[in-house]
Formats: C-alpha cells, structure tokens, sequence
C-alpha cells in the first residue's frame, strides 16, 4: 500500500513548528549581509523582467510603454512610490526586502524628477 502525500496538521501544530528552534537555527545559517545580496540580486532581475511586463496599476501598459506619455510618467512614479512604500512596510528592518532600492528604476524610467 502507498503512503499518501498528505498529512493533516492543526493551525496550533503548524504554529508550532513554524516556531521550533530547528528552522530558527536554519535561518542563521546564511549570514544577513550574504541574504541581503542574494534577494536583492533576485529583486533586481525580477523587477528588470517587469520594466518591460504589463502592470495592471499602468493601465496594462509596461513601465517603459507607460512612461513615454506626461500622464504615464506620472501613473509610473505613483507605481514606484507604492513599490517603495510596500517594501517599507516590511515588519523587520533587517528583512532584505525592506532595505531593497528602488532608484535604479526611478533613473532606468528617466521619471526620477519626480520623485518626491
């Protein structure tokens, strides 16, 4: 007989492992500044893929498509102000996401007056 691929798990069971000093001790593994680096990296190619994707908040227009208009370089820096205050929101600090820079794409945009 097979084993199924399942198991079921309470929420106070799987609170509880989230907590275990095991995953803690495989977090510090890597070291913060080498965790930084790398989803920064990932963010960069990520958000790079994304200048030239269609956003929904740019009328599903691209960043670049968007901001070659006067009323798109706005609707694109508004897109960059709400990217920047999401990834400032970041409960901890320390959390590579919430120490990510978005100015590249404020520069890459050529929107970069208009940052406030």
């Amino acid at each position: 007989m097979l084993t199924p691929l399942t198991e079921i798990r309470t929420a106070e069971q799987m609170m509880a492992e989230r907590s275990s000093p095991d995953q803690t001790e495989a977090r510090s593994d890597i070291p913060p500044e080498i965790a930084e680096q790398i989803v920064h990296q990932f963010m960069d190619r990520q958000y790079r893929e994304t200048l030239d994707q269609p956003v929904g908040m740019l009328g599903n227009k691209t960043p670049r498509q968007a901001a070659k208009s006067a009323s798109g370089r706005q609707q694109v820096a508004d897109w960059l102000k709400y990217l920047e205050n999401q990834s400032a929101k970041r409960p901890n600090s320390a959390d590579p996401m919430a120490t990510y820079s978005f100015e590249w794409m404020w520069h890459e945009l050529d929107v970069i007056d208009l940052r406030q």
